[in-house]
């Protein structure tokens, strides 16, 4: 049996070694195919470590796009609460954004947990508005 230790190599970057084993038939192999072997197993290891370069790139590339769709979903919250509130208060949508985060300050919420709380008609109106400056009756 024939044993070769190849790196598995890309770009520069060793991710590792690959081990090969060749059986050996009944006769002997000249050197030429040792090299010959030894050129398809380096094969073998490098389409190997563009594999696994591969899957990291993968994993990488998954987990920011898992970022930046939270991301996404929590601004659609912010907007549709201080639309609502907006609305609901008669004021200016940069006013009801300030009352969401004076609100989540000073409960130590994240203000997207806030957000949440108002388009599900959970959280207190009646605090939230006084973190706005504005009464139940109009603009102060």
């Amino acid at each position: 049996m024939t044993t070769f230790a190849v790196p598995m190599r890309r770009r520069g970057n060793l991710s590792g070694t690959l081990n090969v084993f060749v059986p050996t038939l009944l006769h002997t192999t000249p050197a030429d195919d040792a090299t010959c072997e030894l050129h398809v197993a380096q094969a073998l290891a490098d389409a190997a470590a563009l594999g696994l370069q591969n899957r990291s790139t993968y994993a990488q590339y998954r987990a920011l796009s898992g970022q930046l769709q939270g991301a996404l979903s929590s601004r659609v919250r912010i907007e549709q609460a201080k639309g609502m509130l907006a609305e609901r208060w008669s004021v200016r949508a940069d006013e009801a954004f300030m009352a969401l985060r004076q609100y989540a300050r000073r409960q130590r919420l994240p203000l997207d947990q806030v957000a949440s709380a108002v388009v599900e008609g959970v959280v207190d109106d009646a605090e939230l508005r006084r973190e706005s400056g504005t009464s139940a009756d109009g603009p102060a």
